[in-house]
């Protein structure tokens, strides 16, 4: 099978799959997350040990499903519990004795921030959205996924037909200025016909600061993970995802840009 009918393969059984999971009940977006995060984190650890670091991966993914536990059932025990493994991760670095204990301990603690935190981020919007203001979240969060399809589709046709400048060209050559405000264009087209259409009754200034975050964030989330991996000598995060590399591979944006969109609603809510 050549990589192009991968590609379709996963995005015909991948797409409708993601969208039920966004869809249907708060357990079944848990699981969606645990999935995004554990696995990019497992990939964030294949980097870092290709750096020559050994982090503590089973500390590192315990940690992170407590915390995803922790926003489905906002317990301080399950809180203090992960703390408590931060603080094991350190001191089982003495007893290791393996390379650099600087080193082991941030590449432990670098897979719990990215990718665990922002999967916990993403996983708050879709529990507790109503909390502050997103009245359908599950819709919201389609809209979400939606405009960045947008922002990719966008800023790929606006950087072929008018790039000129380049975004990054240390991290990535080929990304353009003319492309991120092309992509920019496409997340407002998509959260704007969402808007007017009122399918999920956000207001004017939800679906433009939302647009911005994907439109501007999105490409720079992208950026970092492409910095990760030329960094660490890999062409993908992995393989987990036949055709389209790994998890950070395909969600690199979305990890990047959910503690933005969550911060920007609690702002939102409190101060609008």
């Amino acid at each position: 099978m050549n990589e192009l009918a991968k590609r379709v393969g996963i995005a015909l059984i991948g797409i409708p799959l993601l969208v039920a999971m966004v869809w249907r009940g708060q357990w079944v977006f848990f699981l969606l997350t645990a999935v995004i995060g554990l696995g990019g984190q497992w990939e964030m650890y294949r980097m870092t040990r290709a750096k020559g670091a050994l982090p503590s991966e089973r500390f590192g993914y315990a940690i992170t499903l407590l915390i995803l536990l922790a926003v489905m059932h906002p317990l301080p025990e399950l809180m203090a519990l992960a703390g408590l493994l931060l603080m094991f991760t350190l001191l089982g670095e003495m007893f290791r004795n393996s390379g650099s204990a600087l080193i082991n301990s941030g590449a432990t603690w670098t897979g719990i921030v990215y990718p665990g935190l922002p999967a916990a981020a993403l996983l708050a919007l879709r529990i507790h959205g109503t909390a502050w203001g997103i009245a359908h979240p599950a819709g919201y969060l389609l809209t979400v996924f939606a405009a960045i399809w947008a922002n990719d589709t966008f800023a790929y046709f606006s950087g072929r037909a008018w790039g000129k400048h380049k975004l990054f060209p240390r991290v990535s050559p080929k990304k353009s200025v003319e492309g991120l405000l092309g992509g920019v264009a496409g997340t407002l087209a998509v959260f704007g016909l969402a808007w007017s259409m009122q399918w999920y009754a956000f207001s004017a200034v939800a679906a433009i600061g939302s647009a911005l975050i994907v439109g501007l964030l999105g490409p720079a989330g992208d950026l970092v993970e492409s910095w990760f991996k030329r960094d660490s000598g890999l062409k993908d995060s992995s393989s987990l995802l036949p055709g389209h590399g790994g998890i950070l591979d395909r969600f690199d944006s979305l990890l990047f840009v959910a503690p933005w969109l969550l911060i920007f609603h609690i702002f939102l809510i409190r101060f609008l």
